[in-house]
C-alpha cells in the first residue's frame, strides 16, 4: 500500500505546507491596500528576490516538458537554457531602472509605465490586455503540469480536471490572502526543493538505468541508440535550426509584466540589480532533468504515452517510492512557483490599468477589487482554458512568447529612445500582434521562423517610422524616464 500511495501522500503534504507558509506570509501588512497585495510594500530582500525570479521562471516544463522534449525530440530542448540565460541579461539591464522608476513615480505595472511614458491611456490599456493574455496563456503550462502530476501519482485515480482544480484552490487560498509576499515566501521553499531534487533524481535515474553516475556514458549510449536526438532538427525532424534560433531570439527580448512587478517590489535598485547576478545559477536546475529525458530514450524505448509524462513514468516505475513522492512535490513546486505570479499579474494589471482608469475607481477600492478579480482569473478564465489541454507544455510557452515579445519596442521607448511616440508604439504593437496571431492560426511559423519574429519584423519598423513622423511626448514626461544629462543635451540641440 505504501509503495502505491506513498508518493501521492507526500505530494499532497507538500501542498498543505505551501498553503500554510503562503497564508502566513502577509504578516502585519493590510492586503486590502493595493501596494501591499500587489507589490509587497517594497519589503522583499535579496534572497526572496532571487527565488522569486528564479523559481518563478523555472516552471512545470522543467520537470515535465523539458525531459519530455529531450525524450521525444532531443537537442531542440536546449533552446530553453539558451533563452533563459539571455533573458536574465535583458532583466539585468531593465530591472534596476524599473525599480528606480517605481520608487520615484509609483509606476507599479508595465502597462502603467508604458502608458505614462507615451502619454496614452489607450496604449496603457492595450499593453495590459496583451500582457494579461500572454501571461494567462503561460499559466496554462503550470496548471496542466499540476494535473499531470496528481494524475500520475494517484495512478489515474485523480483525473486531470480534479488535480488541476485542487492545486488552483491551494494557490488561490494563499495568494488571495497574502499577495506577492506569499509568492515570494513560497518560492524560496519551492526553489530549494526544486534545485535539490533535480540533482538527486538525475543521479538515481543514471544509476538505475546504467549502473553508474557517468553522464558521458549516458550520452555515448544515446549516440549509439538514437543519434538523431543529438542534432537539429531533432528526432522528430520538426525543430529546424531557423525555428530553434528564432525561438531563442524572441524569448530573449521578452520582458514579462510580472518581471516589472517583481522589480518594482524590491527594496531598492541595488537589490534588484544584484539578484540577477545569482539567478542564472538557479537555472542549472533544468540541466539534470533534461539529462533524465535523454536517459529515458534508451531506458524505456517501448514507451508510447504522452511525452510530458515520460520522465515521471520512468521514475514511478524504477525509483524508491519516497523519492518519487519528493519528485511529485518538486514538480508541484516548479508549477506553483510560476503559476502564482502568472495568475496574480493579470488580476493586478487588468484592475490597475484597465478597469480602474475606465471607471475612475479610487485607490482604496482598487486593492479589494483586484483580489476578487484574481479569483475570477483563476477559476473562470485559466482553469476552463487548461481543461482544453491545447498543446504540449513547451509549445504553449512558445506561442505566448510570440505575443509578449511584441511589447519589446515599447520597452525600448520607455528606457532607450526619447524620440519614440505614442502613434509609433500603438501602430507597431497592433501590427505585431495581428501578424503573430496570423502566423499561429493561419500560417504556422512561416519558413520555419517563429511567429514572434515575423511580428517583430512588422512591429519594429512601424514603431520607428511612425515615431519619426509624429510628435514626441512632452519634455516634462520624458524627464521622468531619461537621465537629466541626456535630456539637457537633447533640448539644447533643439534650441
Amino acid at each position: 500500500m505504501i509503495q502505491t500511495w506513498g508518493p501521492f501522500v507526500i505530494t499532497i503534504c507538500y501542498t498543505v505546507v505551501a498553503c500554510i507558509l503562503g497564508f502566513s506570509a502577509k504578516g502585519k501588512l493590510d492586503m486590502n491596500r493595493m501596494e501591499n497585495w500587489s507589490a509587497s510594500g517594497n519589503t522583499m530582500g535579496l534572497i526572496v528576490m532571487i527565488f522569486l525570479t528564479g523559481a518563478g521562471n523555472v516552471s512545470a516544463y522543467t520537470f515535465l516538458g523539458s525531459p519530455g522534449w529531450a525524450f521525444a525530440k532531443g537537442v531542440p530542448v536546449f533552446y530553453v537554457i539558451m533563452y533563459m540565460v539571455l533573458m536574465v541579461y535583458t532583466m539585468y539591464l531593465i530591472g534596476p531602472r524599473v525599480n528606480r522608476l517605481a520608487q520615484e513615480t509609483g509606476y507599479r505595472t508595465q502597462a502603467e509605465g508604458i502608458g505614462a511614458r507615451f502619454e496614452s491611456q489607450g496604449l496603457r490599456i492595450l499593453c495590459a490586455c496583451v500582457g494579461a493574455f500572454a501571461v494567462i496563456g503561460n499559466s496554462l503550462v503550470q496548471i496542466i503540469g499540476c494535473g499531470h502530476i496528481l494524475n500520475v501519482m494517484s495512478h489515474g485515480a485523480v483525473p486531470m480536471w480534479l488535480g488541476e482544480l485542487v492545486i488552483l484552490c491551494a494557490i488561490a487560498f494563499y495568494v488571495y490572502n497574502s499577495g506577492l509576499r506569499a509568492i515570494g515566501w513560497t518560492n524560496v521553499m519551492q526553489g530549494v526543493i526544486m534545485f535539490t531534487l533535480s540533482i538527486l533524481i538525475c543521479l538515481f535515474v543514471l544509476y538505475t538505468a546504467m549502473g553508474s553516475f557517468s553522464i558521458g556514458e549516458a550520452f555515448r549510449t544515446l549516440a549509439e541508440t538514437s543519434p538523431e536526438h543529438l542534432t537539429l532538427p531533432g528526432k522528430l525532424g520538426d525543430f529546424a535550426p531557423s525555428f530553434w534560433t528564432s525561438s531563442i531570439l524572441i524569448s530573449a527580448v521578452s520582458y514579462w509584466p510580472q518581471f516589472w512587478i517583481f522589480a518594482a517590489g524590491g527594496k531598492n535598485e541595488d537589490t534588484v540589480r544584484r539578484q540577477y547576478m545569482y539567478v542564472p545559477v538557479f537555472y542549472f536546475v533544468m540541466i539534470p532533468m533534461i539529462i533524465v529525458g535523454f536517459v529515458c530514450v534508451f531506458a524505456m524505448p517501448e514507451y508510447t504515452g504522452e511525452m510530458d509524462k515520460a520522465a515521471l513514468t520512468y521514475c514511478l516505475e524504477n525509483l524508491p517510492w519516497w523519492l518519487v513522492g519528493l519528485l511529485g512535490a518538486g514538480i508541484l513546486a516548479a508549477a506553483q512557483s510560476s503559476a502564482e505570479p502568472q495568475l496574480h499579474t493579470p488580476a493586478y494589471t487588468i484592475t490597475h490599468d484597465v478597469i480602474a482608469p475606465l471607471t475612475k475607481m479610487k485607490p482604496e477600492k482598487e486593492g479589494k477589487f483586484q483580489r476578487k478579480l484574481f479569483l475570477v482569473c483563476v477559476f473562470l478564465v485559466a482553469y476552463p482554458l487548461a481543461l482544453t489541454n491545447p498543446a504540449e507544455l513547451v509549445y504553449i510557452l512558445l506561442v505566448c512568447y510570440g505575443f509578449i515579445g511584441q511589447l519589446f519596442p515599447c520597452m525600448l521607448g520607455v528606457f532607450c529612445w526619447p524620440r519614440a511616440t505614442k502613434a509609433g508604439a500603438i501602430t507597431g504593437l497592433v501590427g505585431g500582434v495581428i501578424v503573430v496571431a496570423l502566423c499561429n492560426i493561419v500560417w504556422s511559423n512561416p519558413m520555419g521562423i517563429h511567429a514572434g519574429i515575423w511580428g517583430m519584423a512588422v512591429n519594429l519598423p512601424l514603431f520607428i517610422i511612425v515615431s519619426l513622423c509624429t510628435k514626441p511626448a512632452s519634455e516634462e514626461t520624458l524627464r521622468k524616464f531619461f537621465p537629466e544629462h541626456i535630456m539637457d543635451e537633447l533640448y539644447e540641440e533643439e534650441a
